[in-house]
């Protein structure tokens, strides 16, 4: 091998081994640099997802839901229905009695238009004395409505049974009283 032979490849070696050695010095520059850049990331703090609105119940109905009860033109007669809210968070019910309902038409009477009830944990009584002297119908059977509601209920809007939120629900009991107020 002739002197300038050697040197060339010398020369070779050294070069790649430069170019070798300047390509890994300026990665490990870039990546030092890049590592060297970590920012803490504080935690998103968010309220827990709201719980959601469950409808209230109706526990026990006297006489039982869907009765027909035959009444008498001289006498009064009581429905009552023993309500609860399973949401925590409602303090209130709403209720709401009508005569001749479903459906909602030009016999539909109201007999009570708002009782607004508490102590929903154990369960409360509502209770609906009725009569012909509640200005029933001229008919010879009277749909009973209860309507149980945990918002208020919209009394601007024709439909009774409308609530002021559009969150809330309802829930309703109806007995069937035969009782002609027609016969003197």
């Amino acid at each position: 091998m002739t002197a300038r032979a050697r040197f060339s490849w010398l020369a070779r070696i050294l070069l790649t081994s430069r170019q070798s050695l300047a390509r890994y010095a300026a990665a490990l520059f870039v990546v030092s640099q890049i590592s060297a850049c970590v920012l803490p990331i504080a935690p998103e703090f968010q309220d827990p997802p709201a719980s959601p609105n469950y409808a209230p119940r109706i526990i026990t109905t006297i006489p039982p839901q869907g009765s027909i009860v035959t009444g008498s033109a001289s006498a009064s007669t009581t429905f009552t229905a023993t309500v609860t809210d399973p949401n925590l968070g409602d303090r209130m019910l709403h209720t709401r009695w009508l005569a001749d309902f479903p459906p909602q038409g030009p016999n539909t009477r109201t007999l009570t238009l708002n009782i607004d009830v508490s102590n929903l944990a154990t369960g409360t009584d509502v209770t609906q004395t009725v009569s012909c002297q509640s200005l029933l119908a001229p008919v010879p059977e009277h749909p009973i409505t209860v309507i149980v509601a945990d918002r208020p209920f919209d009394d601007t809007k024709t439909d009774l049974t409308a609530l002021a939120d559009p969150t809330g629900f309802t829930v309703q009991a109806t007995w069937f009283l035969k009782l002609d107020c027609t016969v003197p």
